[in-house]
């Protein structure tokens, strides 16, 4: 029962941790709330709104503080919600780090994975000479992640290589974060 128990809460900080991704990435790309195939996301995630009262946007509006608050507090719940699940406890300093990195790394994963579904939309896009709104969507989604590594891969005309290089670059640094909360955390206990 218990692990049943743990993997619906598991289930459940998921989702509503990539709900959240989503919003902030909306926001990050600058996509009108107003738009009839976007809203649904915007008022699913109406709690960051609530909580960008206090947290501000920076960036133009574009980067949501509250919107990274709140990926946090989902992954302190989450992994206070699974040792507590487990019994086992764990102290408020190594609770902070670990939702520190663990944050740090969701996100790498989440950009990586929006990466990949750009490339597999833009394939979709060629072989089908179609483009259905919710492909417009995720290539919009990706295109503040994919724009610095346009900008340093060189042109090739119809081949982009700029998805491949933000896919490995994220890939390394998720390695590279990886291992150091590995020989970092051990020491916090």
């Amino acid at each position: 029962m218990n692990n049943m128990l743990l993997q619906v809460f598991d289930l459940i900080t998921t989702f509503a941790m990539l709900l959240i991704f989503i919003r902030f990435m909306l926001q990050f790309a600058g996509m009108d709330a107003r738009d009839p195939m976007i809203s649904p996301a915007y008022k699913a995630t109406g709690i960051v709104d609530v909580f960008g009262r206090i947290f501000p946007t920076v960036g133009q509006g574009r980067i949501s503080i509250a919107a990274i608050v709140l990926m946090f507090l989902i992954r302190l719940i989450d992994i206070s919600g699974k040792a507590a699940l487990t019994h086992k406890g764990i102290a408020p300093l190594p609770l902070f780090f670990q939702g520190s990195l663990s944050l740090i790394l969701d996100f790498l994963r989440m950009c990586r994975y929006l990466v990949i579904g750009s490339i597999i939309v833009s394939w979709i896009v060629v072989f089908t000479n179609s483009m259905h709104p919710i492909i417009g969507i995720i290539m919009r989604l990706a295109e503040p992640i994919l724009a610095p590594f346009r900008r340093i891969t060189p042109n090739l005309g119809m081949l982009d290589l700029s998805p491949m290089v933000a896919f490995f670059a994220f890939y390394l640094l998720e390695i590279f974060i990886s291992g150091l909360a590995a020989s970092f955390l051990p020491m916090l206990g």
